[in-house]
C-alpha cells in the first residue's frame, strides 16, 4: 500500500536530517514543506539542505520557485504537491516523505481545503468599484449577504473585504457555507512524526544554529536580495530582521539577538499547531536508540 511519511515540527528540531535519512534508507523521495526552501534565492537563512544532500536523494519543492514571482500559497502547493506525490507513486515509489515546518501548507496537501472560488472579472469589478465609490456600499453589501463574515472581518483592510465579496459573488454562498462543504483527504495511508525536544534545548539548538548561518555568510546572503521592496522578504525570519541593520557591530548583535528571538516564537507556534493532530507520534532524541529507529517501529513495510 501507498504511504506518506511526514516529518514535521519546530524549526532546529532535525527534522530535514532524519528525512534525508529515512528517504536513504528506504530510496524514497522527499517532498519538502517549507514554504520558504522553495525559493532558489534564500538558501543560509532557510536552512536548505546542501548541495550534497540535495544530490542524495530526489527531492521536490527545494529551489523550485523565485523569490521574483508570485509566493507561492497553500493552494498552490497543494495543487503542485498532489500532482507530484500522484506521478511518484505512479513511477513505483510505494513510500513518500513530506518533511518540513509550514504545518499550513502540510495540512493543505494532506487534508485539502475548503472551497475558495476566484473570478478576475469580478475581482476587476470590485476593485473599481472601491476606487469609484469607496468602501462603504462594498460593506453594506457585504454586511447584508455575510453578515457573519461583516461582523468578523477588519473592516478597514479593503483587500479582506473586497475578498470576501469576490467569493460570494463567484459562488453565491457565504464563508462559512463554503466551510461547510467537506474538504478532498489526499487518500493515501498517513504517518505523521515530530522529534520532541525540551524547550530549552530547542531553543539552545535555535540559539546555535543561528549563529551558524551568520558564520556561513548570512549578512553576504542578505545583501543580494530586494530586502526593501520584497513583501515575502519583510515577512521571512531571517531576513525581515536585516531591514535595520546598518553595519555596526553593536547592530550585528541586535541582528543576532532578533533572529534568534523570532526562530524562538515561531517555533512555539509551530509547537502549538501539532496540538491539533490525533495522529502524531512524538521521537524523542533522549532514548537509547536512534529516531530513525523510533520512527521505524511505527511503519509497515
Amino acid at each position: 500500500m501507498n504511504k506518506i511519511i511526514i516529518i514535521q515540527g519546530p524549526t532546529a528540531s532535525g527534522k530535514s536530517s532524519l528525512a534525508l535519512e529515512l528517504a536513504q534508507k528506504l530510496k524514497a523521495p522527499i517532498i519538502s514543506a517549507d514554504s520558504r526552501q522553495f525559493y532558489k534565492e534564500l538558501s543560509i537563512g532557510t536552512a536548505k539542505p546542501s548541495f550534497k544532500e540535495l544530490s542524495l536523494v530526489e527531492y521536490y519543492f527545494v529551489n523550485s520557485h523565485s523569490i521574483l514571482e508570485s509566493p507561492v500559497t497553500s493552494a498552490d502547493f497543494m495543487k503542485v504537491g498532489r500532482v507530484k506525490i500522484k506521478e511518484l507513486f505512479n513511477a513505483g515509489h510505494s513510500t513518500i516523505i513530506v518533511s518540513g515546518g509550514s504545518g499550513m501548507y502540510i495540512d493543505a496537501l494532506i487534508d485539502g481545503l475548503h472551497a475558495s472560488p476566484n473570478n478576475e472579472e469580478i475581482r476587476t469589478c470590485l476593485h473599481k468599484e472601491w476606487k469609484d465609490l469607496g468602501l462603504t456600499p462594498l460593506l453594506n453589501e457585504l454586511k447584508l449577504k455575510d453578515t457573519e463574515t461583516y461582523n468578523r472581518i477588519d473592516k478597514k483592510n479593503p483587500a479582506r473585504v473586497l475578498r470576501s465579496l469576490e467569493i460570494i459573488r463567484v459562488s453565491g454562498k457565504t464563508l462559512n457555507e463554503l466551510r461547510g462543504i467537506p474538504k478532498e483527504n489526499i487518500g493515501y495511508l498517513v504517518k505523521r512524526f515530530a522529534i520532541s525536544w525540551d524547550r530549552s534545548e530547542l531553543y539552545k539548538r535555535i540559539n546555535q544554529r543561528v549563529h551558524q548561518m551568520i558564520d556561513e555568510g548570512l549578512r553576504e546572503e542578505v545583501k543580494h536580495l530586494p530586502l526593501n521592496e520584497n513583501h515575502l522578504l519583510q515577512n521571512t525570519v531571517g531576513y525581515k530582521e536585516w531591514l535595520s541593520y546598518d553595519q555596526s557591530a553593536s547592530n550585528l548583535e541586535e541582528t543576532i539577538t532578533a533572529i534568534q528571538k523570532n526562530s524562538r516564537n515561531y517555533a512555539k507556534r509551530q509547537e502549538t499547531w501539532l496540538k491539533r493532530y490525533e495522529d502524531l507520534i512524538s521521537l524523542s532524541p533522549k532514548k537509547d536508540f536512534s529516531l530513525l529507529e523510533q520512527l521505524l517501529k511505527h511503519v509497515e513495510f
